[in-house]
């Protein structure tokens, strides 16, 4: 904390200039700046809320336009002669070719002026039965007769058979002739003629798709069912599962127009029929498209279901209404939306001579015509048009917004559908985000602040560089002084025991001079490096090339840094191949280097004091590597151990110092040399260094 204060204030002058300058003068124009953008920004969201107005009114009004459509062609089909006569067959017709297509229709329904309310989509005429009837001659009623009389009183089958037969070519009348033929198809059935049987069935099918039997059910329909059950007493199970599903389909699609209670009948019964079969059918067959098929019907056959109970709503919730609002009123379209069960029931209801009414299915109101119009809007992707019912449900849109927006909220026109309409635009937006870049305060701001920024950082920079060079000298004068006074109190003590005549011994006096010689050494290596780097800083050092013998120089320098460390019971073991060349190298400086790395490498070593050094030559480069077990350097000291005064954490955790100079020096003498020099640790595995010399220093 001391430190800091004082580089503050050495550094009091500088910042003090900075803030009246620079600091003050910015905050004032940023102020001014701020307000004139929060001005322009006002301005823009009004633009914005201008917009949206627009573009709520143009959905309106296009889906206005589509409802004001299908009223005007509401009233033209009112007025057709089929609707004042009730021909419910034309209507149905005409109905099913105009709703086809463009219309989001879920149900249509006429209340006639005699009370009679009919839903031409899904309810059969009510004059289908008289059309249906059997009109035969009284010869051909005896024929009849007979054919009756020996199916099931003789139950001669070929007889009736035979007579049937006989009739069929009589008869000319279209339902009497497929009534005919469903006749001999039950007795060709019940004689074993299962294939005449399957044959018949689908001449009624192909020829006679329109008739009915005398109780007014589909005798295709009939017939279809009767085709499944032949199939399977032949064991075709195949073709009648095919089949089963061929009538399901034609059921659930309408083909034949049944009461609700027929179709629930005959839907459910070819249902079960095909589940049936499905459970019938061998395992090891592969039935998956047809399991796929059935699912798939499953899914319409909810949806009809759903269809007929919506038409009971329709009749009890209303049907009521629609007529009390006709008898207070005069007789022009109108729209209607109720809440029936949770759902909302949207009517469009055009009075005349019969009362023609729309249920709209709002999924395809929403999907084909509030969707296409939204997409047309003049509107980009930073708006959002949400669409919500009166519970707050989203039926079009996205209302996951992260950012602040800006909103308009509306209805459509006559409240109808009762929906809300909500305009959202992210914010900040494009536009307004373009002309926030062409702002001339926008840029003068920005610029202050580039020059806050930058004068900020470079205030923090010199505190910080002055705080590390603080402890960089610190740490130095530290490590020197520690590297300093060892050798120099062993010099001192051996000395002092040497001149008080208190060692006697020659072999004892020989040992305590080669100590002092070893520290005296280890002092000049000390020295030297640290007038290497100074002449390195000052970009004074010179080297002095000459060719050497590496392989004699190598193990010459080796040898005498054991002899240095003789009293340490160090091993260094030797691995040099034949045949290196000569090289041109400053000896004195390359011996230095080997040392730093050598004594790097025992220093590091606290458990087993072993060195290896290699010497090899490959391509083009002489390769010098030093291998050690030691304590490793962490992965993250690995890129900064050649910074000059760097100590790894793992040299603190041994409490062994040193200058920081050494590894920085030997990378500098080897790049003079035009080498490289790189290391391999890992923490507790030890070090490996290497250095690269390349061929063209020979000589």
């Amino acid at each position: 904390m001391n430190s800091i204060m004082t580089m503050l204030q050495q550094q009091k002058k500088l910042i003090v200039i900075f803030i009246l300058t620079i600091v003050l003068p910015s905050v004032a124009m940023s102020i001014f700046g701020i307000r004139a953008i929060m001005n322009e920004k006002y301005r823009r969201e009004q633009k914005i809320l201008e917009e949206q107005q627009n573009c709520m009114m143009l959905l309106k009004r296009e889906f206005s336009n589509q409802l004001k459509n299908t009223e005007a062609f509401l009233q033209k089909t009112a007025q057709l002669p089929a609707f004042r006569n009730q021909e419910y067959r034309a209507i149905r017709q005409y109905l099913k070719v105009s709703l086809r297509d463009d219309k989001p229709v879920d149900e249509v329904f006429i209340l006639f002026g005699d009370g009679l309310t009919f839903f031409p989509l899904l309810q059969p005429e009510p004059d289908d039965l008289e059309n249906s009837e059997t009109v035969l001659t009284s010869a051909q009623q005896t024929l009849q007769n007979q054919a009756w009389n020996a199916e099931f009183i003789l139950q001669d089958y070929k007889l009736a058979i035979s007579l049937l037969e006989e009739l069929f070519i009589k008869v000319k009348r279209y339902h009497t002739r497929a009534q005919g033929l469903n006749h001999l198809a039950r007795v060709q059935k019940k004689a074993g003629m299962i294939d005449s049987a399957i044959n018949t069935y689908e001449r009624i099918i192909d020829q006679y798709f329109s008739s009915l039997t005398s109780a007014g059910l589909p005798l295709a329909l009939t017939a279809g069912m009767q085709i499944v059950d032949c199939e399977r007493i032949s064991g075709n199970n195949n073709k009648a599962l095919n089949e089963a599903l061929t009538v399901y389909e034609r059921i659930l699609e309408g083909e034949w127009v049944l009461t609700e209670t027929r179709f629930l009948t005959y839907a459910e019964m070819a249902r079960d029929t095909i589940e049936e079969l499905l459970n019938e059918m061998p395992a090891v067959n592969n039935y998956e498209e047809q399991h796929r098929q059935y699912i798939s019907l499953q899914e319409v056959h909810n949806l009809r279901v759903e269809q007929w109970k919506v038409r009971r709503h329709i009749e009890t919730e209303i049907i009521p209404v629609l007529k009390e609002i006709t008898n207070q009123s005069k007789p022009e379209p109108f729209n209607l939306s109720r809440t029936v069960q949770g759902k909302d029931y949207l009517i469009t209801a055009v009075p005349a001579s019969s009362m023609l009414c729309i249920k709209w299915n709002n999924d395809q109101m929403i999907r084909e015509w509030l969707q296409p119009i939204v997409d047309n809007l003049p509107v980009d992707e930073q708006n959002n048009i949400i669409i919500t019912d009166l519970t707050g449900k989203i039926l079009l849109g996205n209302a996951d917004h992260k950012h602040d927006s800006i909103s308009l909220t509306g209805e459509f026109d006559n409240y109808f559908p009762p929906w809300k309409i909500r305009m959202v635009r992210s914010v900040p937006n494009t536009e307004f985000g373009i002309d926030l870049f062409n702002s001339y305060y926008f840029w003068s701001i920005i610029t202050l602040l580039i020059i806050l920024i930058f004068g900020t950082l470079m205030i923090i920079r010199a505190i910080i560089r002055e705080r590390e060079v603080m402890i960089m000298k610190s740490n130095f004068v530290s490590s020197v002084s520690h590297e300093l006074k060892t050798p120099l109190t062993s010099i001192k003590a051996l000395t002092e025991r040497l001149l008080a005549g208190k060692i006697k011994s020659p072999e004892k006096m020989h040992q305590y001079f080669s100590v002092i010689d070893q520290d005296a050494n280890r002092l000049t290596r000390m020295v030297k490096n640290i007038l290497d780097f100074s002449k390195i800083e000052a970009g004074k050092k010179v080297y002095s090339f000459e060719v050497t013998a590496l392989r004699d120089w190598l193990d010459e320098t080796v040898n005498d840094f054991i002899k240095d460390h003789i009293h340490e019971r160090i091993e260094i073991r030797k691995h040099f191949d034949p045949d290196i060349p000569s090289v041109a190298i400053d000896k004195d400086a390359f011996s230095r280097c080997l040392n730093n790395l050598l004594d790097n490498a025992i220093k590091f070593s606290p458990k087993s004091k072993s060195v290896g050094i290699y010497l090899q030559k490959k391509s083009e480069f002489i390769i010098i590597r030093v291998e050690d077990q030691g304590i490793g350097i962490p992965k993250e000291d690995l890129d900064r151990i050649f910074d000059r005064f760097f100590q790894s954490r793992s040299s603190n955790q041994l409490s062994e110092k040193g200058t920081g100079l050494g590894l920085a020096l030997v990378k500098h003498t080897i790049e003079a040399h035009g080498g490289r020099i790189s290391v391999k640790s890992s923490p507790g595995q030890g070090s490996i260094f290497t250095i690269f010399l390349p061929l063209m220093n020979i000589n």
